[in-house]
């Protein structure tokens, strides 16, 4: 397995994670909107990377993988004194990162999106 491939596998994963911690747990509106739309755009991504990986692609994975950071340490912030709650955000957010991380270590084995696949 690639890694453009594995790292829109660990998008997928992610954001299958975001969204069904959101759907279980989450009751807060603003935080229930966010990472739902987070949720479903690293879902958007992975489909992408796993369908017609580009240097694109590559870009807006690391890009997603910043926000997904910012995104998910203020959520562990928010909810330090709930453990459970702290756990869960901080491994939703470490799966994110990975796969920003696996993403741009692809980025020197993808072509560009000028050139024909």
């Amino acid at each position: 397995m690639d890694r453009r491939r594995l790292a829109g596998i660990l998008w997928v994963v992610a954001a299958l994670l975001a969204i069904a911690a959101t759907v279980v747990f989450r009751v807060d509106r603003v935080q229930v909107a966010t990472t739902l739309a987070a949720g479903l755009i690293a879902l958007a991504l992975g489909a992408w990377m796993l369908v017609r990986p580009t240097t694109a692609t590559i870009r807006q994975s690391s890009f997603a993988g910043a926000v997904w950071f910012v995104l998910y340490l203020a959520l562990a912030v928010i909810q330090a004194d709930e453990i459970a709650a702290w756990t869960t955000d901080i491994f939703v957010g470490v799966v994110g990162v990975a796969a920003a991380f696996v993403g741009l270590r692809a980025s020197g084995h993808v072509p560009s999106t000028a050139e024909p696949s």
